[in-house]
């Protein structure tokens, strides 16, 4: 059972890749998180990643953070931050860094050796090529093909 917080458009996102994975949740806001079971994890689906580090930094400090891997392969030799969201399809090659609270939509490929920020939010369909670093918060629209560093 996980605690997933957010309730929003956005949430249907994350929670449509439990739904295929038959993982059961109960979903939970600003109003209500408190009153969720203590011993789940928690996957935070917001679709601002200053609002997701916001939310993991202040209201869930010391809380057990989920990371929900729908990608393809495993994710060896890539170091991953607490709570990625990683689409349906998508691939990180090795030697990647990936911060915190960071979310990797569907069919994204993340080349060699690169490094995302916390808080980035990386839309279905993005090739990101070898080497390149996205900052911390930065949005990479779905269906970008990124070159070169990106930051705010």
């Amino acid at each position: 059972m996980l605690n997933i917080f957010g309730k929003d458009s956005w949430s249907r996102k994350i929670t449509s890749l439990l739904d295929v994975k038959n993982i059961p949740y109960t979903q939970y806001d600003e109003s209500d998180y408190a009153s969720a079971p203590a011993k789940n994890e928690w996957v935070v689906a917001l679709p601002s990643g200053d609002k997701r580090i916001d939310v993991y930094n202040q209201l869930l400090l010391g809380s057990k953070i989920h990371t929900l891997f729908a990608g393809c392969g495993i994710l060896d030799d890539v170091n991953v931050g607490e709570g990625l969201v990683l689409g349906c399809c998508s691939l990180i090659r090795p030697g990647c860094n990936i911060g915190d609270m960071v979310y990797i939509g569907a069919g994204t490929i993340i080349d060699l050796d690169c490094k995302i920020g916390n808080g980035a939010t990386i839309g279905d369909n993005v090739t990101i090529c070898e080497g390149v670093t996205v900052g911390d918060n930065v949005i990479v629209p779905a269906g970008t093909l990124v070159k070169e560093d990106i930051t705010l």
